[in-house]
């Protein structure tokens, strides 16, 4: 005769829900982790974009600026715009608040008209040239554009913001501020009257 246990092994309903919930918390968990490092991901790769496009701008904005014999004569300096005249010609900065860019046209090269700090994945949301004489050998601001003289101008900086443009989620969008040095023109001498 065989014999037949007397009591049977199984998973009570308690023990199956408490299992459950649990279970369900650490997949909550690990799924919260998961979409916050996907999102920092996506946010870091938006600030090297917006980073990369930049370091490119101002390589090109350092080059222009270390040539410059000075700001155009002739031309008024704005807070978004600046003409500089080269050995090779001339060299044009404009700032457009409405396309979110810097444009650089120039009278010489191959690529004459170039669009900077903007493509499909960045914008410049602000850009201001700023323009320095020299007083004793430090600078002096000059704040009011209707002063601002080109001969007198020895030095300008340029301040500007990129943001990731709308394609990207509120979550991963970035936001890139950068001022950059003071640029030292090659300026001759400030005219003596004659």
């Amino acid at each position: 005769m065989t014999r037949r246990p007397d009591r049977t092994t199984a998973f009570t309903l308690v023990e199956v829900l408490i299992g459950a919930t649990l279970s369900a918390v650490i997949m909550v968990g690990v799924l919260t982790s998961y979409i916050f490092l996907g999102r920092s991901l996506s946010r870091i790769v938006n600030y090297q974009t917006l980073e990369a496009k930049s370091r490119q701008a101002l390589t090109i904005m350092r080059t222009d600026f270390g040539l410059a014999l000075g700001v155009k004569n002739g031309t008024t300096p704005t807070a978004t715009a600046v003409t500089l005249t080269l050995p090779a010609g001339d060299v044009t900065y404009t700032y457009s608040s409405s396309a979110q860019s810097l444009r650089r046209q120039a009278t010489f090269g191959a690529t004459e008209d170039l669009t900077l700090l903007q493509n499909s994945t960045c914008a410049c949301t602000t850009l201001t040239f700023a323009y320095f004489t020299t007083t004793q050998g430090s600078p002096t601001s000059q704040i009011t554009t209707g002063v601002n003289i080109p001969f007198s101008i020895k030095q300008v900086q340029v301040s500007y913001t990129l943001q990731s443009t709308g394609s990207a989620s509120p979550q991963t969008r970035a936001t890139y501020a950068m001022a950059s040095t003071i640029f030292l023109l090659r300026n001759r001498p400030e005219p003596d009257g004659n």
